[in-house]
C-alpha cells in the first residue's frame, strides 16, 4: 500500500504517451533529452603514434602514425593541407619538446573539442594547442588548452577515469588541428582528441524560467537555477550514483576556461558538451561542477543528486569531499566577469552554505584526499576561506585571475545576503509541525497527533517496512527522512538525499515486494525508486500536464502501485508503471481540490477522494462520479495526508498542519 500527500501546487507539461489532457495555452518548445555524440581521434603518444597522428621535434617530422602520408624526417607542411593528406599540425611548438600532432581538415560536425590520456599522476605539464575550421570553412585562430587540475575522490566512481584538458566550446566546426606537449618532460599515453556534437533541441532558444524552486520556507530564498532537464541532459550518460559528504564546509569557485563567445542560445548546448566530456571521455560519469553560471547571470544545475544535498562532484582534485563547485562559464584568465555572473554565483553560494549554517566570510578546515594536482598530500588538514578559488587547493590558474581577484566580493555579497534575509530555517530551531489521525473514517477529533518534522517540509505516508502499517515520511528540499512508527519520539528508519527542492515527493510499492518506496514528480515526469536509498531513479517516464497533481495508488488489485494524476475534477490513471497508458478517467471533485487515494472500503483496490476546506469526499469506485462518503476532519488550510494507519487494509483520514 502506499500514500502520498499532494498539498503542494501542481502543475506540468504535457509528456504523457496516449493520455491527452487539457492544453489551455500554447506551450513553448518543451526541453526533451538530447543525445550528444563523440568522436574520438586516437593519437597515440610521442613513442608510438597511432593512425594519421604525426610526432615533432622543433619543425621537423621525427615519427608519424601507419596512416599518416609523411616520410619520417620531413618538414612540417603548411597549414590547411587536403583532407587526403593529413599532415602534422601547422602551429608553433614550444621549442625543444616533442611534440604529438593531427590535422583533420575535413571532420564530422562538431562544437565541442577536449584532449584525454590514460590517467597517471606523474604527468602534469601537458599543453594543447587547438585550431578548429567554422562551417563556413574559415580556419580560426590558435588556443591552448591546460591541463584539468581535477580528479576523483575516493567516493567517485571507479572504472577508466583518464585524464585531460578541461573542454573548449568552439561553435560549429567541420575541421580541426591539434597539438600536444608535455612541457615538464612526461608522456601522456592513450591521447585522443575528442570531437563533440551536443545536438540540439528546440528548447535551447528559449528554456524558459528556472524550475528548480526551494519550497521550503527557509529564511535564505533559493536563486533560481535551471534544471537538469532544461539544458537537455540524457541520463543515459550517467553513471556515477551520486555519494554524499556527512556536511557542506565551503564553496569552491572556477571558471571552465571555456569560450567566452558564446550566445544565450549556446548555452545549453555547451552544458551538453561538458557533461558529455566530463561523463563519458573523462570517464566521471557525470558532470563534475555543482552549478555553472554563465556570463548572462544564469545558473545551470550540473552534478546529479540534488542542489540542496550534499553530493559529492568532481571539481577541486583532493577537496571533492564537503565541498559544493560553481564554475563560470568562459575564461576568465582572459577576460573580467560580468556584473550579473558575479552577482548569481554569490546568491548560490550564499544560498548554499546557509543550508548548513556556513558563514561566507569565515574559514574552516579540509582535509586532503591527495592526488597528483592537488597542492597537498592526502591527509593534510587545510584551513581555507568557506568562500575559496580552485587554485587555492590545485595547481591551476582556475578560476582565472579576473575572478580570482573578485572572491573577496563574492564573499561580501554572500554575506551580506545572508544579513538580509537571514540564516536558514535549518540552522534556527524551529517550531516542530504537527500531524492528526483517525483510525476510521467517521470524523470528529484526531486520535493520534505526531509533532514531527518543521515548517517547509512535505509530509507523505507510506509502509516502509513490509508491516502493513502505513506510517509517516518527510521530504526536506531533496532529503528523505522515513520513520517505521508514528510516535514523536521515534528515530528515523531512513535518511537519504533523492530529488530536488521543489520535487513532490510520493511513494508506493513499484515492485510488488511488500515494502513502499519513494518517488518523485518533477515537472510532468515521474522518477520511482525501488529501495529507499541516494542513487538514480529505477525508472522515469513522464504522465501529465500543466496543472495536474500527482496521485498513486493500486486502481486494479494486483501486488504493484502505478500512478495517476488528477486535472480539471477528473483522475486520469494508469495501471503499469512500465507502459503508462492511460487506463481510464473518472471524473470527480472540481479542479481547485486537493486529490487523495486510497482503499476507502476495504475492497483490496484504490479509488479516488478529494478534500475541499476541511472536508473530505470519497468514492469507492473508479466508475463511480458521486462521493459515497463525507467526512469533516481537519481546517481550511491543512494539507491532506491519508493512509491506512492501524493495519487494517482501509485507508483512512488525517491532516499535516504547519508544515
Amino acid at each position: 500500500m502506499r500514500r502520498l500527500l499532494v498539498g503542494s501546487s501542481a502543475f506540468l507539461m504535457l509528456t504523457g504517451m496516449v493520455l491527452v489532457l487539457p492544453v489551455y495555452a500554447a506551450p513553448a518548445p518543451a526541453a526533451t533529452p538530447v543525445e550528444p555524440s563523440i568522436a574520438g581521434v586516437e593519437l597515440g603518444s610521442v613513442d608510438r603514434p597511432r593512425d594519421d597522428a604525426v610526432v615533432t621535434a622543433d619543425g621537423a617530422v621525427v615519427d608519424a602514425g601507419p596512416d599518416a602520408d609523411v616520410a619520417e624526417g620531413a618538414a612540417v607542411l603548411p597549414a590547411d593541407p587536403s583532407p587526403q593528406d593529413p599532415v602534422a599540425a601547422s602551429g608553433e611548438e614550444l621549442d625543444g619538446v616533442p611534440a604529438l600532432t593531427v590535422s583533420r581538415p575535413d571532420t564530422e560536425p562538431f562544437s565541442a573539442i577536449g584532449v584525454t590520456w590514460s590517467e597517471d599522476e606523474s604527468v602534469v605539464g601537458v599543453q594543447v594547442q587547438v585550431r578548429t575550421k567554422n562551417a563556413e570553412g574559415a580556419w580560426g585562430e590558435w588556443q591552448t588548452l591546460e591541463q584539468d587540475d581535477v580528479e576523483l575522490s575516493e567516493d567517485g566512481p571507479s572504472g577508466a577515469v583518464r585524464g585531460g584538458t578541461d573542454p573548449l566550446w568552439t561553435g560549429p566546426s567541420r575541421g580541426v588541428e591539434v597539438i600536444v606537449q608535455a612541457v615538464d618532460g612526461s608522456e601522456p599515453r592513450d591521447v585522443q582528441l575528442e570531437l563533440i556534437d551536443p545536438g540540439s533541441s528546440p528548447a535551447d532558444d528559449v528554456p524558459g524560467a528556472p524550475t528548480i524552486t526551494d519550497t521550503a520556507h527557509a529564511a535564505m530564498t533559493m536563486p533560481a537555477i535551471y534544471s537538469r532537464a532544461q539544458w537537455g541532459a540524457d541520463e543515459g550518460l550517467m553513471t556515477w550514483g551520486p555519494e554524499y559528504a556527512p556536511t557542506l564546509k565551503a564553496a569552491t569557485i572556477h571558471h571552465t576556461a571555456d569560450s567566452n563567445d558564446y550566445a544565450a542560445a549556446d548555452v545549453p548546448a555547451i552544458m551538453r558538451s561538458i557533461y558529455a566530456y566530463h561523463a563519458v571521455s573523462r570517464a566521471w560519469g557525470d558532470i563534475g561542477y555543482n552549478v555553472i553560471v554563465d556570463k548572462f547571470g544564469r545558473a545551470w544545475e550540473g552534478r546529479s543528486g540534488g542542489l540542496a544535498s550534499t553530493v559529492i562532484a568532481a571539481h577541486a582534485g583532493g577537496f571533492n569531499t564537503s565541498t559544493f563547485g560553481i564554475s563560470l562559464l568562459g575564461n576568465y584568465e582572459l577576460v573580467t566577469p560580468s556584473a550579473a555572473m558575479i552577482e548569481t554565483a554569490a546568491a548560490v553560494a550564499a544560498w548554499k552554505l546557509s543550508l548548513h549554517g556556513v558563514d561566507p566570510k569565515g574559514t574552516t578546515v579540509l582535509t586532503s584526499s591527495g592526488g597528483g594536482t592537488s597542492k597537498y598530500p592526502a591527509g593534510r588538514a587545510v584551513t581555507l576561506p568557506t568562500i575559496f578559488g580552485h587554485r587555492d587547493v590545485g595547481a591551476t590558474a582556475c578560476p582565472g585571475k579576473h575572478v580570482y581577484s573578485r572572491l573577496g566580493d563574492i564573499r561580501d555579497l554572500a554575506a551580506a545576503k545572508v544579513a538580509s534575509e537571514g540564516p536558514a530555517e535549518a540552522v534556527a530551531a524551529p517550531v516542530p509541525a504537527q500531524t492528526m489521525l483517525r483510525n476510521d473514517n467517521v470524523g470528529g477529533v484526531a486520535q493520534w497527533t505526531t509533532d514531527r518534522g518543521v515548517p517547509g517540509d512535505v509530509p507523505l505516508a507510506c509502509d516502509w517496512d513490509g508491516s502493513g502499517n502505513e506510517t509517516i515520511g518527510l521530504f526536506r528540499r531533496g532529503r528523505f527522512l522515513l520513520f517505521d512508527s508514528n510516535a514523536t519520539a521515534a528515530p528515523a528508519s531512513a535518511d537519504f538525499f533523492f530529488g530536488d527542492p521543489g520535487d513532490v515527493p510520493l511513494c508506493g510499492d513499484w515492485d510488488g515486494d511488500g515494502k513502499d518506496t519513494v518517488g518523485l514528480w518533477r515537472k510532468g515526469v515521474f522518477f520511482l525508486k525501488n529501495s529507499n536509498t541516494s542513487g538514480r531513479a529505477d525508472g522515469s517516464f513522464g504522465y501529465g500536464n500543466v496543472d495536474a497533481q500527482p496521485l498513486v495508488g493500486n486502481w486494479d488489485g494486483d501486488p504493484f502501485d502505478t500512478v495517476a494524476v488528477f486535472q480539471a475534477g477528473a483522475v486520469y490513471y494508469t495501471n503499469s508503471n512500465l507502459v503508462p497508458l492511460a487506463a481510464g478517467v473518472t471524473p470527480f471533485g472540481d479542479r481547485t481540490d486537493v486529490a487523495v487515494a486510497g482503499d476507502w472500503s476495504g475492497s483490496g483496490k484504490d479509488s479516488i477522494g478529494v478534500f475541499r476546506n476541511g472536508t473530505f469526499y470519497f468514492a469507492n469506485s473508479l466508475i463511480r462520479t458521486r462521493g459515497d462518503l463525507t467526512v469533516h476532519f481537519g481546517d481550511r488550510g491543512d494539507r491532506p495526508l491519508v493512509a491506512d494507519w492501524d493495519g487494517n487494509d482501509t485507508t483512512t483520514v488525517g491532516i499535516s498542519r504547519g508544515y
